[in-house]
C-alpha cells in the first residue's frame, strides 16, 4: 500500500513538473481571455483599496523603506521593490471584499480568492523582469491552478503563498526542483495569522505578506537555498492536486463578484433585489424575511452588527446585507460607509431578517452550486419565494466583458480617469501581443 506521504510527494512532483513545462501555446483561447478578465477584476479591487482610508498608511510605510524603485504601486505616485510592490497591491486588493473566488477550493481547504495574490505577484515580478504578455498570462494560469488544486489545509492554509511562489518560479524560469523548493519555503514561512480577524483595520495585510513571501521564496530558491519542498506539506490532499493538469484549468472555474460582500451572501442578495422589483418591497411593507442557508454558510450570522460596527463585520453579516438590498435596491460600496452603517433604521430592518440552516441544500454544495432560498412575507399578507442556485458571476452566470469593465470603472472610482480606464482595458485585451509587460503596467 502506498503511504499517504508518498502520494503527497509524488503529487508535489507532478505539479511542479506541470508548472515548468506548461507554455502559452498549451492554453485554449477561452483560458487566455479569462486570464485577462481576472487581471481587470483584480486591478479594480486594487484601485479601490488604494483610495480607502483604511489602507492609507501603506503608502507612507513604503516611502519610509526607501526600497529599490522597481515596480508600480497602484495610485502611489512612486515605485518600490518587487516584493513590496506585490505586498502593497495584494493588500489593496483585499481592503473591500470583492475578489474573485473558487467555490470548491474554498470549501475543501484551498484558496478561496486566488486573484488577490496571483495578479499582484504576476504584475510586479513581470514588470521587474520585463516579461512578455504571454509569459505573464501563462504564469497566472499556473498560479490559479496551484492556489485552487492544492486543498485539504483548512487550518489557515498557505495556498496563496504557494500560488505566489509558483507564479514567481514560472516567470523566473526555475526548474522543477527549484520550484518545489520555492513553494515549500513559501508555504513554511507564510503568515498563518488568526483563524478570523474581522473588524481589524489591517487584516488585509496578510494577503500582502502572502504575495511578498512567495516572490522572496522563489528568489531564494534560485540562489540555491534549500528548504522544505512542496511535497513535505502533509496537510495536502492528493485528491485534487494533480487532477486535470494541463486539461482542466481552474481559472475557468472562478466566479467574479458583483457585490463587495462574502460570496455566501450573494444568493440572498440577488433574490431580494429581484423580489424588490417584482413585489415592490420596501422597509415599510416587509413583515418578515427568512433566508434558508447552507449549514456550511451559517458563519454569515456569527456576529451581530450595529450602528457602530466596522464595515468588514457588516460585509460578513447577512441580515445587514439583506436589509441594504431591500432598503437601497443595491449592495455596493455606498452600503458600507460609516454614514450608512450608522443608520438605525437599517438595523431595525435587519431585525426582521432570519437566517436558518437548511440541510437539504447541503448535498449539492460545493460540487454543483451554492443554493439559497429566500422567503418574504409582506404586511398585506402576501408571501414571495425565490431560490438562487448560481449567483451572478459564476462561470455559468458570468459577468459579460462590458459588465466587468463597468465594475472596474466603478471600483476604481477617482483613482483613474475615464480615458485611463479605457486605455488599460484596451491594452489588457491584447496583452499577448506585448513583448514587455511594462507597456501595460505604465498605464496603471
Amino acid at each position: 500500500m502506498v503511504k499517504e506521504v508518498d502520494k503527497v510527494l509524488r503529487v508535489g512532483k507532478e505539479l511542479s513538473d506541470y508548472m515548468t513545462t506548461l507554455s502559452y501555446d498549451d492554453l485554449p483561447g477561452d483560458v487566455v481571455h479569462q486570464a485577462k478578465r481576472v487581471i481587470l477584476d483584480a486591478l479594480g479591487t486594487m484601485y479601490m483599496g488604494a483610495r480607502k482610508e483604511e489602507a492609507g498608511g501603506i503608502k507612507e510605510f513604503l516611502k519610509g523603506l526607501e526600497a529599490n524603485p522597481e515596480c508600480t504601486v497602484i495610485s502611489a505616485g512612486f515605485r518600490t521593490s518587487t516584493p513590496w510592490a506585490a505586498f502593497a497591491n495584494a493588500a489593496y486588493a483585499q481592503v473591500h471584499d470583492c475578489n474573485d473566488g473558487h467555490r470548491e477550493a474554498a470549501a475543501w481547504g484551498g484558496s478561496s480568492h486566488p486573484g488577490r495574490v496571483a495578479i499582484p505577484t504576476a504584475l510586479a515580478l513581470g514588470e521587474k523582469l520585463s516579461s512578455s504578455g504571454k509569459d505573464v498570462i501563462t504564469a497566472i494560469v499556473v498560479g490559479y491552478d496551484v492556489a485552487t488544486k492544492l486543498r485539504g489545509m483548512k487550518d489557515r492554509p498557505p495556498c496563496s503563498a504557494y500560488c505566489s511562489a509558483a507564479i514567481a518560479s514560472k516567470l523566473m524560469g526555475l526548474d522543477a526542483d527549484e520550484s518545489r523548493f520555492a513553494m515549500g519555503i513559501a508555504g513554511y514561512h507564510s503568515p498563518k495569522g488568526f483563524p478570523r480577524a474581522r473588524g481589524l483595520d489591517t487584516n488585509f495585510l496578510s494577503n500582502g505578506y502572502q504575495a511578498k513571501v512567495g516572490i522572496e521564496a522563489a528568489l531564494m530558491a534560485k540562489e540555491g537555498l534549500n528548504g522544505p519542498k512542496l511535497g513535505d506539506d502533509n496537510r495536502l490532499s492528493t485528491r485534487f492536486a494533480a487532477r486535470g493538469l494541463g486539461e482542466e484549468f481552474e481559472i475557468m472555474n472562478v466566479y467574479i463578484k458583483p457585490y463587495p460582500t462574502c460570496r455566501m451572501t450573494h444568493g440572498a442578495v440577488e433574490a431580494l433585489l429581484e423580489l424588490k422589483k417584482e413585489a415592490e418591497l420596501t422597509p415599510e411593507n416587509v413583515e418578515e424575511v427568512t433566508v434558508q442557508q447552507l449549514t456550511y454558510g451559517m458563519y454569515i450570522t456569527d456576529e451581530k452588527v450595529g450602528v457602530d460596527s466596522y464595515y468588514k463585520n457588516c460585509q460578513f453579516n447577512l441580515p445587514y446585507i439583506a436589509a441594504c438590498a431591500i432598503a437601497d435596491g443595491e449592495v455596493g460600496e455606498a452600503q458600507f460607509t460609516r454614514e450608512r452603517i450608522a443608520d438605525p433604521a437599517l438595523h431595525e430592518l435587519a431585525e426582521k431578517i432570519k437566517v436558518v440552516p437548511d440541510e437539504g441544500l447541503d448535498s449539492i454544495y460545493p460540487e454543483e452550486c451554492r443554493p439559497t432560498t429566500v422567503e418574504v412575507k409582506t404586511k398585506d399578507g402576501k408571501a414571495y419565494t425565490k431560490r438562487v442556485d448560481y449567483p451572478k458571476g459564476e462561470p455559468r452566470t458570468s459577468l459579460t466583458d462590458e459588465e466587468l469593465f463597468e465594475k472596474f470603472v466603478r471600483w476604481s472610482g477617482e483613482g483613474i480617469t475615464e480615458k485611463q480606464a479605457g486605455d488599460i482595458r484596451d491594452s489588457l485585451f491584447r496583452l499577448e501581443e506585448l513583448g514587455d509587460i511594462n507597456e501595460f503596467t505604465k498605464l496603471l
